[in-house]
This record gives C-alpha cells, structure tokens and sequence, in this order.
C-alpha cells in the first residue's frame, strides 16, 4: 500500500500534537464549569475534539443517519481505537472503555473528564458494579457507548456480542442504537490500515494511520432496538436484545457472527448465526 510523503507525515504528527493539546485544554474548560450538567458538557467537548482529531490525522468522517436523541445505549463493532473518536465526532456520549485507557498521558485525564466510564475487564466481580454505572449514566440522559465485542476485530467475522452491558439499558428501560463503523480508502474500498488488533501497540497503529493516503471512516446508525423487559427474567431478555442488536451490526456489515467455538460461517450476505449458535435470517 502507498504512503505519505515524510513531510506529509511529519505535518500530520504536529497536527496530531496540536489537535491533542488543545482538545485536552477545551475538554478541561468545559467540564470545569460548576453547576450542573458536568458530564454533559464533557461529551459535547468530546464530540468537537474528536472531530479535530480525525482531520489532524488525515480520516474524513463519513455520518449516515443519526442516533436517537435522547438516551440509548450505543453498541457496535470494534475495529481500531479511531472507532471512539469517529462514534464521539457523530455524536456527543460517554464512553465505556477498558481501564487501561484511564493511564494513558493526556488521553486518559481527559476520557476521565468526559464521564467516561472505566471497565476492569478482567475482574468479573467489577461487572455489576460496571453495569450500574451505565445504568445511572442513561437514566441521567446520557448516550453511553460501549463495544459489546469486548476486543477489536480486523474484519472477517463479528465476535458474539457480550450480554452484560444490555442490562444496563433494561434497567434504564432506554433504546439500544446499533452503529457499524468501517474504513475505506480513496476509492471506497476496504482497508485494514486503520485496525488496531493483537500486541501492536497504540504508538504504532498511530504511525501506520498517519502514513496511509486517505482514509475514510464510514459510521452507520442503525434502526434503534427497544430495550423492555419482556419476561421478567433478566438472563432472557438481555439474551435477546443482545442478539438483536449482534445481527442489526452483522447484516449491516455483511459478516457472519463467530460461534462460541471459534469458528464462523462462510460469510453470506444478510445471514447471521443466532444466539443458538443456529444459522438463521438476521431480522
């Protein structure tokens, strides 16, 4: 694939600094002012940084439709760390993301200051814990976003949704807004430049975004999906609006979902497997 020239690069990387710098210092105005409605002006900080960050780096954000106003639990698949960036420029909301991101230089204060909820993924005990804070945070009006994949995928199939973070959106009785995000090149084609998968690091996906000509980012939002307990058995119900809202994101994508096994389908366009592992017409 061709690349930038260095002076290309090299102007993209201040224009990355710069984007950075001055996203953290309008983030931390924002959410400083006292009163109420902190978290709120937070995301919408977010929201505009994000998009200057996207044109720093050289990605054209790309909106068709648009979330439900209002709360909602916003779920999609998981690509590259430009997923956060390209889901905030679109539209302002609080983030779920692992807590690994909370140590990040700058990066982190600054998600801290969003009401960015932080997830240790790895401690299972956390997770109610976790899943009431997404609770608290729709029923205050806020968008929250999180990866139900709980990992980036570079294409080829969609990872089983996790139940969990749906539970949230029962309790807060909200709508869950299925997104799809997808990178493009000049030509509209697929590119894998932008995924951020196995032990690569952070510094290093950032180097291969910088070089790549131009990349767009393709956000779709998806019909809304009501979130209402439907047999009174939590298990259930957030089996079922999980797998709704997994092959809403499939069928958009045109990717068959992976079985608990591993494996996934031979891709066929508009089928999905079901949450029993059966493939079935994703409706």
């Amino acid at each position: 694939m061709s690349e930038v020239s260095t002076t290309r690069y090299l102007t993209r990387a201040v224009q990355l600094t710069v984007a950075l710098t001055v996203g953290a210092v309008f983030i931390a105005v924002c959410s400083s002012v006292p009163g109420p409605g902190r978290a709120g002006r937070g995301s919408w900080a977010q929201h505009k940084a994000s998009r200057w960050v996207l044109r720093a780096v050289g990605v054209r954000l790309s909106v068709h439709g648009a979330p439900r106003s209002g709360p909602s639990l916003v779920v999609g698949n998981h690509v590259s760390w430009l997923d956060i960036l390209a889901l905030s420029a679109s539209a302002p909301m609080r983030m779920v993301a692992k807590s690994e991101v909370a140590r990040w230089p700058l990066i982190g204060r600054s998600a801290a200051r969003t009401g960015t909820l932080f997830l240790e993924r790895k401690r299972l005990r956390e997770l109610p814990q976790a899943v009431a804070d997404m609770t608290a945070a729709l029923r205050s009006g806020s968008r929250v976003q999180v990866f139900p994949e709980a990992t980036t995928r570079c294409g080829g199939a969609l990872d089983r949704f996790h139940r969990a973070p749906f539970q949230a959106a029962i309790n807060a009785g909200v709508v869950i807004s299925p997104v799809t995000v997808q990178y493009l090149d000049g030509d509209d084609a697929g590119i894998t430049s932008a995924a951020f998968v196995g032990d690569e690091t952070l510094a290093s996906s950032v180097r291969r975004v910088l070089r790549t000509p131009r990349t767009t980012v393709q956000v779709h939002w998806l019909r809304p999906i009501p979130a209402i307990a439907g047999t009174g058995r939590d298990h259930v119900d957030r089996a079922r609006v999980a797998a709704l809202a997994q092959n809403a994101v499939a069928r958009n994508l045109g990717l068959p979902v992976r079985r608990p096994d591993g494996v996934a389908a031979v891709p066929t366009v508009g089928r999905v497997l079901g949450p029993d592992g059966v493939r079935a017409l994703a409706g």
